[in-house]
């Protein structure tokens, strides 16, 4: 009896921190490495910037959110890797993407992608575990993106 007391207390421990994690605040991105573009999907590596609040690490696992770029729907995306979070830092990691393209929206990404900056809106549920405890916590962040900082050439896949 007295070690089931002690894994009521644990597991109420583990139930309270894990149910007060604060949004990690996403802070940017970089380092974008387009790997395949065609009408129905676009994979990419990208270098993530983002600030975990949190006293504890999280360890973010494959999630997947609506993309949006000036508040127009693009698509779904999908982290394909788990990546670390270090507590109470920015971590940067490159982070490989998958987004599922909304019909018909490709001649307007191109069009999008050849301007200077953008509102990239992220919003899903974020999939993470905190002490190995799987959490999932629903985010809806905007950032201003300048896209001459990524680099993209689309030329390699349109051949120019």
């Amino acid at each position: 009896m007295k070690n089931f007391k002690y894994l009521v207390v644990l597991l109420s421990v583990l139930f309270i921190t894990t149910g007060c994690i604060e949004d990690p605040e996403f802070k940017g991105v970089s380092n974008f490495k387009l790997d395949e573009l065609n009408k129905e999907k676009i994979s990419f590596n990208i270098d993530v910037s983002a600030y975990n609040p949190n006293g504890y690490n999280l360890k973010v696992r494959k999630s997947s959110f609506k993309l949006y770029l000036n508040d127009k729907y693009i698509g779904n995306a999908q982290l394909l890797q788990k990546y670390k979070m270090k507590r109470k830092t920015t971590t940067l990691d490159n982070v490989p993407v998958e987004v599922l393209l909304e019909k018909g929206v490709l001649l307007s990404l191109m069009k999008i992608a050849t301007g200077g900056t953008v509102n990239l809106r992220l919003e899903g549920v974020l999939k993470a575990s905190v002490v190995g405890i799987p959490v999932r916590k629903h985010i809806d962040q905007t950032k201003k993106i300048n896209l001459k900082d990524l680099d993209i050439n689309l030329g390699q896949f349109l051949n120019f």
